[in-house]
């Protein structure tokens, strides 16, 4: 009796261990998803889920003698969420080398500029200036926004910035007669359910990701 006691209590034991070991930890954030109706615990797309959008209308040129990329970006970005968006939130990637600008990645010295450089910038047709956005690494704000569910917002900005030619991540001269040019304009970063704003900076080491968006580029070599 005593023998069958102690298997029972064994047995019992080791259920409860593999019961509370099935109970996988899942992070606030993703339970407030759930609870909001965004997202599944079975990884489908919530009945509440929504995506922020945009439409990009780019005019670029680049000069391979000096590697001069200039250009201008029309942006109409869609507020989706039920949130009233207070800031919007740019991902300048070409200000990985630029510097100060923290990186994880090896940059040739020479390939170190002033960045991405903002010419002018309209908002809703209103001329921008230097107080109404503020420029941290890759990361660019604009300020005292009020985009509430299901408005749209309008973005013109003119810009330039010099192409790296002695290091290479995913982007820049290969040789006199070829470059491979990437992230090569200002973009609306991503803002979900799940975290809000994607504030994390790009330090080349890591990969992004961007809304489902609509693109019309036209390119000058």
């Amino acid at each position: 009796m005593v023998r069958i006691k102690f298997y029972f209590s064994v047995s019992a034991i080791l259920f409860s261990c593999i019961c509370f070991s099935q109970q996988l930890f899942v992070p606030r954030n993703i339970q407030a998803a759930y609870q909001k109706g965004t997202r599944s615990a079975d990884g489908k797309p919530g009945k509440a889920y929504w995506q922020n959008t945009a439409s990009y209308k780019l005019n670029v040129s680049f000069a391979p003698d000096t590697r001069l990329i200039s250009g201008s970006v029309d942006i109409t970005y869609v507020n989706n969420s039920p949130d009233t968006l207070k800031q919007i939130w740019f991902k300048l990637y070409p200000n990985l080398y630029k510097k100060g600008t923290p990186h994880l990645t090896k940059i040739s010295p020479e390939d170190l500029t002033d960045g991405l450089i903002i010419d002018s910038m309209w908002t809703n047709d209103k001329l921008a200036d230097g107080r109404s956005f503020t420029i941290d690494g890759t990361n660019m704000t604009v300020n005292k926004q009020s985009l509430a569910h299901g408005q749209s917002i309008r973005f013109q900005i003119k810009y330039h910035y010099t192409l790296n030619k002695g290091s290479h991540n995913r982007t820049g001269q290969v040789d006199s007669n070829s470059a491979f040019i990437a992230y090569f304009f200002p973009r609306i970063a991503v803002y979900d359910d799940i975290d809000g704003w994607n504030r994390f900076p790009y330090n080349g080491s890591q990969e992004f990701y961007n809304d489902f968006c609509s693109f019309d580029a036209h390119i000058t070599v």
